[in-house]
């Protein structure tokens, strides 16, 4: 890829086509679909996504080349496809959870409510803590990834 002057916005998206969701836009915009996205390059560095997302990304994707870094491809397997966005397009973003309805619904949401417990509006993403507050909680099926104690 030729790196140009506004190139430092860009932000390039590796990942499958979703075959079995659809989009429809009621206005005239260009093609969109969902993908889902296993990682991503911006301003020279790649970032593997512990767990992937589905996007609404728009354009047509490109194959995965020769300019293509060796990491990258050594990480991806050989359907991947590159989408290129502005970091400033806008977008939508669905985290897959999946498992038992009483899992990723009924404990996530009211946790253990029943027994004075519960953890209400809080958020982790991307290192973040948003929104949250905790009271008489317990922590269940919990994880930690890229974590470090010192």
């Amino acid at each position: 890829m030729t790196e140009t002057l506004l190139g430092i916005s860009e932000v390039l998206m590796y990942g499958e086509k979703v075959a079995d969701m659809t989009y429809t836009d009621k206005a005239d915009q260009p093609t969109r679909r969902f993908v889902r996205v296993y990682g991503f390059s911006y301003e020279g560095g790649y970032y593997h996504l512990d767990s992937p997302v589905i996007m609404l990304l728009a354009g047509e994707p490109s194959p995965i080349d020769n300019s293509t870094p060796a990491d990258v491809k050594s990480a991806l397997s050989g359907t991947m496809q590159v989408w290129t966005a502005d970091k400033g397009d806008h977008s939508a973003r669905l985290d897959e959870t999946t498992g038992a309805i009483e899992d990723i619904l009924l404990e996530a949401e009211l946790g253990d409510h029943a027994h004075g417990g519960r953890v209400s509006g809080g958020r982790v993403s991307g290192g973040r803590v948003s929104g949250g507050r905790v009271s008489g909680g317990r922590v269940s099926g919990g994880r930690v990834s890229g974590g470090k104690a010192d």
